[in-house]
This record gives C-alpha cells, structure tokens and sequence, in this order.
C-alpha cells in the first residue's frame, strides 16, 4: 500500500496494518487507526493552508474537520491511500476557495 503524504514506509505500513485489523472487525484498532488517520489529515489540512490560503483566518483542525463533514456525506470508495489522501486533499482545497469566495463576497 502507498505511503501517506509526508508520511514514512513504515508509518503507511503501520495504517495498512491498523485498517486490515479494522476490517476484520477488530474494535481494539479503531481508536488507533482515527488517531493516526487524524493525525495525517492534519498535515495534509496544515500543508493545503500553507500553500493555498495564505492569510486567511481558517485553522488547520477547522478545515480537516469541515472536509471530514464534507465527505462523511457522500458515498465514497477508495482503493488505495494515495487516492483516499489526494481526494480528501482536493476537498479541502474546494473548502479553501469556498471560504475565500465567501470572504471577498461579504
């Protein structure tokens, strides 16, 4: 399975193995696998912000957190990491000129 973004192999190894035991129905892994999924959304939120919202007011955790809601909403399949990490990557891009329309409107 490919690497999260900025993550290392053995951190990708380490969700592959948490996301299969999840599968299984494994309720221990849960809690583990949100923690680290959290975590690497964070990075992908804090690296979209840096690169395309300059000087806005919007926080990482708030924006990871409106794209959560965002596709939580939909019904969505992804077949590897890269494709679930570049698709939540494009919604919190969407999120970011959403919020700059709607700051320029008002």
């Amino acid at each position: 399975m490919a690497a999260p973004p900025d993550g290392d192999e053995a951190e990708a190894e380490a969700l592959a193995t948490m996301l299969a035991a999840a599968e299984r129905g494994d309720v221990s892994a849960t809690p583990q696998l949100f923690a680290t999924l959290y975590r690497e959304l964070h990075r992908v939120a804090r690296r979209q912000l840096h690169f395309n919202a300059g000087g806005l007011t919007i926080g990482a955790t708030t924006l990871l957190h409106e794209a959560y809601l965002d596709l939580s909403q939909r019904d969505l399949a992804f077949p590897d990491q890269n494709r679930f990490f570049a698709y939540a990557a494009r919604a919190m891009r969407g999120l970011i000129v959403d919020y700059v329309r709607e700051r320029r409107a008002a």
